[in-house]
């Protein structure tokens, strides 16, 4: 198995499946992975996918501002041992190799990574600025524990950047778009574009004009899993 499978996986995913934070918002507990999340719904869909390839994939964890709180596949390819973030809500469309530092560009953004100590760093740029993105211990980690984490993250009193406004992103032809609150960034490789103005109570509308993709099936779906869990406490109440 190649590193180029795993990277049309990679890409794929990205096109394919959203980065968004509204199971966060909603308080709800996804169970299925083909409507994209953060970094734990989309790097369990990764890892499925990879696994069903053939692919050696396993779970794995990064620091983002020193805390653990990010996760991502580690796959070991001909010996070597690299790393797919899919979920951090940015294209980062290539493995990151544990033996050799990379840099590369796409839709105007750039990453480079630094290995020291037995640490890959992690630096994006965009729009001129770079800022270390995250660091990933390059030994292995608990699957199990990841795993534990990953059911616990709503509600271990973990504050996410993301936490209070809405995160949309996805790569859509050429471009790259990510919805900040009410503002969509569209990165390309010809420049940057900013749309300030989408409509919060008509969101879905502007996701389908602009990425293409109806987000009603992945509403209904929240919408179920909230009904859902009122009519337990209900019953509990009831008992």
């Amino acid at each position: 198995m190649t590193v180029q499978l795993a990277q049309q996986i990679l890409f794929d995913k990205f096109q394919r499946e959203p980065f968004h934070n509204l199971y966060l918002l909603n308080d709800v507990q996804p169970t299925t992975k083909k409507y994209g999340g953060t970094c734990s719904d989309k790097t369990l869909s990764y890892l499925e996918a990879a696994k069903s390839a053939g692919l050696d994939a396993h779970l794995h964890s990064a620091r983002i501002g020193g805390k653990e709180i990010h996760r991502l596949v580690r796959l070991e390819i001909d010996n070597q041992r690299y790393f797919a973030d899919i979920g951090n809500g940015w294209p980062s469309i290539y493995l990151f190799p544990a033996s050799t530092p990379i840099e590369y560009e796409c839709f105007g953004m750039a990453y480079r990574t630094q290995i020291s100590d037995g640490v890959i760093t992690v630096y994006h740029r965009k729009n001129g600025v770079e800022k270390q993105q995250m660091e990933i211990d390059i030994t292995e980690k608990s699957d199990t524990e990841i795993r534990q984490s990953i059911a616990n993250r709503f509600s271990a009193n973990i504050t996410y950047p993301f936490s209070n406004q809405l995160r949309f992103s996805m790569i859509v032809g050429q471009r790259f778009l990510f919805i900040r609150d009410t503002r969509l960034e569209i990165y390309s490789d010809a420049g940057y574009e900013e749309i300030s103005s989408l409509n919060k109570s008509d969101i879905n509308t502007d996701i389908m004009t602009y990425f293409r993709y109806d987000i009603s099936p992945l509403e209904s779906f929240i919408v179920n899993k909230k009904s859902a869990h009122k009519q337990r406490i209900a019953l509990s109440h009831d008992q």
